[in-house]
């Protein structure tokens, strides 16, 4: 098996990175179909990128409700099981402010669990597993610091 564990994290951070925008049209193209995502609320099938466009939509829309400013990862793990098969792990905390806030402050936290799969020589996400956790206190110098600093999800 050759070894790119650095390819795929590199290709989840880019993934996240994409996130950021609360735009579907830049977080489809990680994803191969069928795809999964399951939360402690709900599983959904994405069967193919209309659909995966509708529920990012809405996802992203409430999102931005909630004034969500950005994310970040901790602990971003990534388990290579064969030459096409890939787990990351990690956890995420979303930050937000709303218009009358002056300091981000925590949203929420959740620990992620995605498999990915290589299609046509390209790591793509095929399920997306989200399980609840206990939320750390984010120092106020931490929920501060630059953007470009973070492992954002």
């Amino acid at each position: 098996m050759t070894d790119e564990t650095a390819l795929i994290q590199k290709t989840f951070e880019q993934y996240t990175e994409a996130f950021q925008a609360l735009d579907p049209t830049k977080v489809l193209p990680f994803f191969h179909f069928p795809a999964m995502l399951i939360s402690p609320e709900q599983a959904a099938v994405i069967g193919n990128p209309v659909i995966g466009y509708l529920g990012f939509k809405k996802a992203m829309k409430e999102l931005k409700q909630r004034c969500f400013t950005r994310s970040y990862a901790e602990s971003l793990s990534v388990q290579q099981l064969s030459d096409n098969m890939a787990i990351v792990t990690g956890r995420v905390i979303r930050l937000k402010r709303c218009k009358q806030e002056s300091d981000e402050t925590m949203l929420e936290c959740f620990n992620l669990n995605y498999t990915m799969r290589k299609v046509k020589g390209s790591w793509k996400i095929i399920v997306g597993v989200l399980t609840e956790t206990s939320c750390p206190s984010v120092p106020a110098a931490q929920v501060t610091q630059p953007q470009s600093l973070l492992n954002r999800v």
